[in-house]
């Protein structure tokens, strides 16, 4: 069983109080990093692509050089243009040094959850950034134990197996030795929520990004400031910096790192 502890408090940056920084993890978390109007044009133009409007399916869409599921790297070989909607905020991004390439939208319908995962570490680039709009949502976060190095072989990207752009990979058959290890590994790193709320952009790097497992847990209500709150319909932009030639592959010392594989 998941042991929930307590959050780490942040330092809150003395020039924005909508900066929340954890800076012994590298996480930072940005409160309004758009606007309520970029909000609505952002949710209207990702349902003008796919009209999938019943609001029980889960909706993948890709831009730039699209996410592969197989290897959990990215596919050279599909690229779709990135739309103004991304490209307008990327110049107000915390980290300018490196900007992302490989961009994932995605529609979670209320109740969906994504497993615990480290996205590949050889693959893409040390930021990792991930932009909440549409409902609040709680991500959990772990460090990782010896046990989630095989986890993340194939991670599967959502509780809920539904999306336009493919199925996600099935993990090999867990056995009970497994179990207890992954059950010991929750109980040697208790895991704690962080609540994203609309409009926010998370930036994980360094230990969170690499050494944290992060997750959603899927149910239909989370609780925000000691209130009990139902989810609505969650979007979310996943975006990374594509590795390529000599920059693939991975030295960090973080548990989980499967560097000879590429895999997370």
């Amino acid at each position: 069983m998941t042991i929930i502890q307590e959050a780490p408090t942040p330092t809150v940056d003395p020039s924005n109080p909508n900066i929340l920084r954890w800076k012994d993890i590298g996480l930072t978390l940005i409160y309004e990093f758009i606007t309520e109007a970029d909000e609505a044009a952002m949710i209207e133009a990702f349902h003008a692509q796919d009209p999938a409007r019943d609001g029980k399916k889960r909706i993948s869409q890709h831009f730039g050089h699209h996410f592969d599921y197989t290897t959990f790297g990215s596919v050279d070989t599909k690229f779709t243009p990135v739309p103004t909607y991304i490209t307008d905020f990327l110049p107000r991004l915390p980290i300018q040094t490196y900007l992302p390439d490989q961009f994932t939208v995605q529609y979670y319908p209320p109740g969906t959850g994504i497993p615990p995962h480290v996205d590949t570490h050889s693959m893409f680039g040390e930021a990792l950034y991930s932009l909440s709009f549409g409902s609040a949502v709680a991500m959990q976060f772990r460090m990782s134990g010896p046990n989630d190095a095989r986890k993340m072989r194939l991670p599967k990207r959502s509780a809920q197996a539904e999306s336009t752009e493919a199925p996600p990979a099935v993990p090999d058959p867990v056995d009970s030795r497994e179990q207890g290890q992954q059950q010991l590994d929750e109980e040697q790193s208790p895991s704690w929520e962080l609540i994203l709320p609309p409009r926010s952009l998370l930036l994980m790097t360094g230990p969170s990004r690499y050494g944290y497992t992060h997750a959603i847990r899927p149910r239909k209500t989370d609780v925000i400031d000691g209130r009990t709150v139902q989810r609505r319909g969650r979007y979310s932009i996943t975006m990374r910096t594509v590795r390529r030639g000599d920059e693939i592959g991975c030295d960090c010392a973080f548990p989980g790192e499967l560097a000879l594989t590429g895999d997370t």
